[in-house]
Order: C-alpha cells, then sequence, then structure tokens
C-alpha cells in the first residue's frame, strides 16, 4: 500500500457500506414508484376510479367485519333478553349429531347433459343449501344424492369441507338404491297428488335447473323406469300466478317443513317465494 493511500478505518468502511446500500434502496424504491406511476398511467380513469375503491374497501375490511360481530353480538344479546327462541349456532351445529328419520329425500343428479355450465353450478348451490336447511331442522330426512359424478362432482370436490356434509353421495342411480315399491318421483306434471310422507319412502327430486326448457322431462323419465310419480298438493291448498314449478331446495325444505308441521298449506306458504304469487284458496276446507 503507498505511504500517501488514505487508511480507512473498519467503522469508516461500515458507514460507506450503508450509504451505498442506502442509495441502491432508494434507487429501487424509485423504479417501483415510477413503474406504479406508469401503470396508473396506463390504467383508464374507470379502472382507476375502481381500484380507489377496492383499496378502500380493503383498507377498511377489518374494521368494518368487527362492528358487524358486534352488532350480530348485541342482536342477539336483545333477544336473548326479550325471550326470542334463537336458531343453534354454526358451532353448535357442528358438535350436533344429526337423527334423521326413516323418509328419505333424493336429487337425482342424472341431468347434467340437459344443463349449461352455469345451470350445474346453480344446482350445486340449491344442494349446499338442502343441507343446510336438514342440518337445522328439527325433523332431517336423511339426504341422498344419486347419480353424483361429473362437472358437479368437480366442482362439490374443491368446495371447502364439502366431505363432512351429512349426505350421501351416490354413483348410481336412484332406482338402484331403492326398490320400486318405496320411490315417490316428485313432478309437477304427474296426475297423482302427494297426500302425506310415509316412513321407508324415497323422495325423488329431479336434479333439473332450467325446468323451462326441459318441461315434463323427469316426469317422462320416471314413466319410463316405471317408478310411483306425484305432484305437490299445491293447487288444492294455493292459487299461483306462475306455474308450479318450483327449485330444488324450494321442493326439499317443503317436504321438511311439512315432516315437521304435518301441514302443507303452512308449509307452502313458509316456503314459496312471493314472486310466484301464492294466496290461499277461499274453499280450501282440506286436511293437512
Amino acid at each position: 500500500m503507498s505511504q500517501n493511500s488514505p487508511v480507512i478505518s473498519l467503522s469508516d468502511a461500515e458507514v460507506i457500506k450503508e450509504e451505498v446500500n442506502t442509495e441502491s434502496c432508494d434507487k429501487e424504491e424509485s423504479v417501483k414508484t415510477e413503474s406504479c406511476e406508469a401503470e396508473t398511467k396506463t390504467m383508464s380513469k374507470n379502472q382507476q376510479r375502481k381500484q380507489r375503491r377496492l383499496e378502500a374497501k380493503l383498507k377498511f375490511r377489518p374494521e368494518k367485519r368487527k362492528l358487524e360481530r358486534e352488532r350480530r353480538k348485541e342482536k342477539r344479546r336483545q333477544a336473548i333478553s326479550e325471550g326470542v327462541v334463537l336458531p343453534p349456532s354454526r358451532k353448535k351445529l357442528k358438535q350436533k349429531l344429526m337423527e334423521p328419520s326413516d323418509i328419505s329425500i333424493v336429487v337425482d343428479c342424472s341431468f347434467e347433459e340437459h344443463m349449461h355450465d352455469g345451470d350445474i353450478k346453480k344446482l350445486v348451490k340449491q344442494i349446499q343449501h338442502c343441507y343446510a336447511i336438514n342440518r337445522r331442522s328439527p325433523c332431517p330426512c336423511k339426504y341422498v344424492v344419486s347419480s353424483y359424478g361429473g362437472k358437479m362432482k368437480d366442482i362439490i370436490e374443491n368446495l371447502s369441507g364439502a366431505t363432512q356434509w351429512n349426505i350421501s353421495w351416490r354413483e348410481e342411480s336412484y332406482d338402484s338404491l331403492f326398490s320400486k315399491d318405496n320411490i315417490v318421483y316428485l313432478s309437477a306434471e304427474s296426475e297423482n297428488t302427494l297426500t302425506c310422507l310415509e316412513e321407508g319412502k324415497a323422495y325423488i327430486i329431479g336434479g333439473l335447473v332450467d325446468h323451462n326448457s326441459k318441461k315434463g322431462l323427469c316426469h317422462e323419465l320416471a314413466v319410463k323406469r316405471g317408478v310411483k310419480h306425484a305432484q305437490l298438493p299445491i293447487s288444492q291448498y294455493i292459487d299461483m300466478k306462475s306455474r308450479k314449478v318450483l327449485t330444488v331446495d324450494h321442493v326439499f325444505e317443503i317436504l321438511l317443513k311439512y315432516q315437521q308441521q304435518k301441514d302443507w298449506e303452512s308449509a307452502f306458504f313458509s316456503v314459496i317465494p312471493k314472486r310466484k304469487g301464492a294466496q290461499a284458496k277461499l274453499d280450501s276446507n282440506l286436511c293437512s
């Protein structure tokens, strides 16, 4: 080393190294900022507004959820103080062991080829809702999904916790799971009317979402297979402005309500949507 060369101490070297690192970080931050600004400039005004709304939503989400929890707790405390009987919490439902009756409700999922992907997703949601309804019912039934497979199976297997649902997932057709004497296929086109639910019977709901374009298909296939069929006694108790075709989960819930109350009229009015324009029949003096 030359005698004229400056001597750099260890502490001086650390300071120089820190200054170099700081400059490097500042340059990286500057590059990132410029990159973000460039991306923002390339975004349209509409995209920028959406981005700002999203950022604001994410910023206040934890606080909003906290307020919602407090609001639910306060609502629950108030209901308890007023003597209102509350439904079981999700925690208690998970701990509850279902004791279903000897009545089976089956969703026949053999119609995938007649539905678009969007309709299949809707059917999956309805099957989920049926499970939730059955789970909360004081009189649950045996819940079976037959002809389980295809795209619907792929969707359900990707749902969190689906394998833990208290549902009998069966790849077989419903008529291979139950004897024909114990099968009743529910169809709005049937000339027969269901009067009550019988122990040991299996009541089949067609898992077909787009009923309007495939009118009568469930009834047609039930007749071909030689199984008993019947329609719900809707026309005996209420008048409807639209067709008597209901969604899978609506039919499922009506059956559960009747099983609990033994009252068709009450079951119909507690489930059928108001948009259907259901009105009680004035001359209905039928017993349930």
